[in-house]
């Protein structure tokens, strides 16, 4: 047969005169197998440097809830630091203060399980059990490298909610008046709700211009008006209507700093698999006699977009095209989708409860394991305990999250929240780490009390080898070292 588009009549029509379904054993069988690599990733070690800032801001919050303020920590910074992820910092921070790192790693776990079991959601909107759950297999690794105990994985998980109640709201043309506080505790939890308002716009857009697809002028104003509300909803938050400018004040110094603001590489395993979804939808589309629909161009157009333009947004590539990943696989198969059923929902719930409680379980035996980095930090930890407060540390940029979290009362020289800096300190910062003309004048300038830095550092052999530096304590990983005078 030649493949269609599950999303349209016809498709429909084709699978329904189709003479059978998937074996059930099998479709089912794939279904727990996938759920269970979500929670098996899920509670997986990690190697996340910014879990540690994000607990020990969740920390101060909780005690002064105070979301807009100097940070006492970032003696170089030039300006307030707003704590836009503040509702998961907390909830983080109260977690940890109940069960330690073993409570953040069931976190982490309850939030894996719930993104895949939703994404499979949306793929049986348009396939069958099977091919859905091919799809979210799929979407689990491409988004493998941001699965990561920060607040970016309610964002993942609130754009695959978003996603569908965009494919519904494509159906039956009603607003899910529903988004509106989604999209508020969204801005609570992290700047991603930008590009959950971007999908749903283009979306209405794309569904605006397709004849095939265009709703009448009240519905147009009704499913209009529902994305102004989300956007109103998310300058109410407390932080106010600052937040709606805050994603770009962020992204202003990240790129200079931080890998995963830059263009995605395409060497690994999980940009491989967001760009096997694309393919799979597009060889599907060239086989199929069918037009695609506007909206489903835009979709993939979209998934393409946040695939290759940036490091951090393979997640939402890889989420965004899930549907039309899970409708190219049904499209192949000799066998009808199943109906998407009540005890089939009831089964995946279930699925799901008893995997959080075999997770909660194992998130209590390993959570002195769950993170990699940094790993048997003692030595340095005991000294850097010894030093005064406020002493000025010149820090690895890796380090700093971990840095903030132990030692709140030392001053790091810079930290991966790079908007509080400027762009000037940190361009003499970077280029003092990689030890290029003008470091000697940073070191100067900033007058550290220690240095902490990676063991086969540049900086740290310059330290030692031309500035008289010497060894206070050291680790497998990283080295503490002070002028020859102290």
């Amino acid at each position: 047969m030649s493949p269609v588009t599950a999303a349209s009549p016809d498709a429909e029509a084709a699978t329904a005169a189709l003479p059978r379904t998937t074996p059930a054993l099998l479709s089912r069988t794939a279904v727990g197998l996938v759920l269970t690599l979500a929670l098996v990733k899920g509670l997986s070690v990690f190697a996340e440097p910014d879990v540690w800032w994000h607990l020990r801001t969740g920390d101060r919050l909780r005690a002064t809830f105070d979301l807009l303020a100097p940070d006492p920590s970032a003696g170089f910074a030039d300006r307030d630091y707003t704590a836009t992820q503040w509702l998961p910092e907390m909830v983080a921070s109260a977690a940890y203060s109940v069960g330690g790192m073993g409570a953040v790693l069931w976190l982490r776990a309850a939030s894996v399980l719930a993104l895949v079991a939703l994404v499979y959601v949306v793929g049986r909107r348009y396939a069958g059990r099977l091919p859905s759950a091919v799809a979210a297999g799929l979407a689990l690794v491409g988004a493998g490298g941001g699965l990561n105990p920060r607040p970016q994985l309610v964002s993942f998980i609130l754009f695959a909610l978003t996603l569908h109640a965009c494919l519904s709201m494509l159906r039956d043309r009603r607003p899910r008046w529903w988004l509106v506080p989604v999209f508020w505790v969204w801005a609570c939890c992290h700047g991603l709700w930008t590009f959950g308002l971007a999908l749903g716009v283009l979306l209405l857009t794309a569904a605006l211009v397709d004849p095939r697809t265009r709703p009448t002028r009240p519905e147009a104003v009704r499913l209009a008006g529902l994305w102004l509300a989300c956007l109103v909803a998310v300058a109410l938050t407390p932080l106010g209507p600052r937040l709606l400018l805050t994603p770009f004040q962020v992204a202003g110094n990240a790129s200079t700093i931080a890998d995963e603001w830059r263009a995605t590489p395409l060497n690994n395993v999980f940009a491989w698999a967001a760009l096997v979804q694309l393919l799979v939808c597009v060889v599907a589309w060239s086989r199929g006699r069918r037009r695609p629909l506007l909206w489903e161009l835009a979709l993939l157009a979209f998934a393409a977009f946040c695939t290759l333009w940036m490091w951090r947004l393979v997640p939402l590539g890889s989420i965004a095209v899930t549907p039309l990943v899970a409708a190219a696989f049904q499209s192949g198969l000799t066998a009808r989708r199943e109906p998407w059923t009540r005890p089939e929902r009831r089964g995946l719930v279930a699925f799901c409860a008893g995997a959080l409680v075999v997770g909660a379980l194992a998130s209590a035996g390993l959570g002195g394991k769950a993170a990699a980095y940094p790993s048997d930090m003692g030595p340095v930890d005991r000294a850097l305990g010894e030093l005064p407060r406020h002493s000025v540390v010149l820090d690895d940029f890796g380090i700093s999250g971990w840095l903030l979290w132990a030692h709140p009362d030392l001053t790091p020289v810079a930290d991966l929240r790079g908007e509080i800096y400027s762009s000037q300190h940190l361009a003499d910062y970077t280029a003092t780490l990689r030890v290029e003309p003008g470091w000697k004048d940073f070191v100067a300038r900033v007058h550290p009390d220690v240095a902490l830095v990676a063991r086969d550092s540049a900086l740290g052999d310059a330290l030692v080898h031309r500035l008289g530096w010497h060894r206070v304590a050291a680790t497998a990983d990283f080295v503490l070292l002070a002028p020859g005078d102290r």
